[in-house]
């Protein structure tokens, strides 16, 4: 084979590799595994405030999200955010709130994870984005009302 045609057949075969990562949209490739730029399934994770804080804000949204300096005000360091969270204005759009207890799909929080936000981009930022279960976890949360 030239290294034309051979440098064309990897070409293609990448394109192919990265184009199946894209998966259908929900986070899995086509054998339901998580996709490239997408997070395991959080083991163990429950719809307490507290389980998501120890499993999901704690050990990656603070990476951003912590202290005075968080981006947007919304710090989710342990013990603070409930407050940041639960029933709070979004500071570009006050019309829309952070996390509305009962209702997940009207929550700007799981817009943002879920990437169907309309302010800002998808969080985690750049990725990798958490996987649909630890969303239906968090949505879970939220439906219960959100207790603290």
């Amino acid at each position: 084979m030239s290294s034309i045609k051979r440098g064309t057949s990897i070409g293609m075969a990448s394109l192919v590799f990265v184009l199946a990562g894209c998966g259908s949209g929900d986070g899995m490739d086509p054998n339901g595994q998580a996709s490239a730029g997408t997070r395991p399934p959080i083991q163990g994770l429950q719809p307490t405030l507290a389980s998501i804080q120890d499993n999901v804000f704690t050990p990656i949204c603070t990476a951003c999200h912590t202290g005075g300096g968080a981006p947007q005000g919304l710090q989710l360091d342990a013990g603070v955010s409930a407050s940041k969270l639960i029933n709070v204005p979004v500071p570009r759009d006050p019309n829309q709130i952070r996390v509305i207890p009962g209702d997940p799909d009207n929550s700007f929080l799981i817009h943002k994870l879920e990437g169907t936000q309309n302010i800002g981009q998808r969080m985690p930022l750049g990725g990798p984005f958490l996987d649909p279960s630890t969303i239906a976890v968090i949505r879970q949360w939220i439906a219960n009302g959100a207790p603290q």
